[in-house]
């Protein structure tokens, strides 16, 4: 993400979408503020993406998360691995870092508690992606992830492995098998959000236009 005005809007909603989730979930925050104070560096190698998750305490309100582009105090935990690989750190239980090939230095017990706690998180995607591309963007990306959640259900049909073989051939990507399957799930759920999304944001635009009538 070269175009520093995207990347800001990036992380600002990313996070948001996290702080937002906290806000309704006291147990979490009371848990996050008990890391009050480190630093989770993220390298992601695809697409590759720098940033870092500092967890910060509000005395009353529990802990919250800052997202940076760039940091030059001490990092905590540093990873590094390709998204995927991180989709399902967070939502596989019995996911594993060396499992699925990604990087740790540092304190692996802050990744250990930061699983456990985004895990149980209910986080809304949904609003902050419209905040971030608005109405005719969001219609092109959930066309997009359509399309892309078809062929890879036509890709995985009754053979998985010719669908990773696919993926490797025309992504330039060698993802384990299970982990390939996983994430052709999670893109046809997102694919479900999106069209929520759309429905969402016709909904707000007839009432703008209501409003201006």
């Amino acid at each position: 993400m070269s175009d520093p005005t995207f990347r800001a809007g990036f992380d600002a909603t990313l996070e948001t979408a996290i702080n937002t989730a906290l806000r309704y979930d006291p147990g979490s925050r009371a848990r996050l503020s008990k890391l009050a104070g480190k630093v989770l560096g993220v390298n992601l190698t695809a697409p590759a993406i720098n940033l870092f998750l500092v967890i910060d305490d509000e005395d009353d309100e529990g802990g919250y998360v800052e997202v940076h582009s760039r940091w030059s105090g001490e990092v905590t935990t540093e990873l590094s691995g390709s998204a995927l690989a991180f989709l399902q750190l967070l939502r596989n239980r019995d996911a594993t870092p060396a499992r699925l090939g990604v990087t740790v230095r540092g304190s692996s017990a802050l990744l250990a508690e930061l699983q456990s706690i985004l895990r149980d998180l209910d986080i809304d995607w949904e609003e902050p992606l419209a905040k971030l591309i608005g109405d005719a963007p969001a219609h092109q990306l959930g066309t997009g992830f359509r399309l892309a959640a078809s062929w890879l259900k036509d890709a995985l049909g009754s053979a998985p492995k010719a669908g990773a073989e696919a993926v490797s051939e025309e992504w330039r990507m060698t993802p384990p098998q299970a982990q390939f399957e996983a994430f052709a799930e999670d893109v046809a759920g997102f694919a479900q959000g999106v069209d929520r999304l759309e429905a969402r944001i016709e909904i707000l635009r007839r009432r703008l236009d209501g409003e201006e009538k």
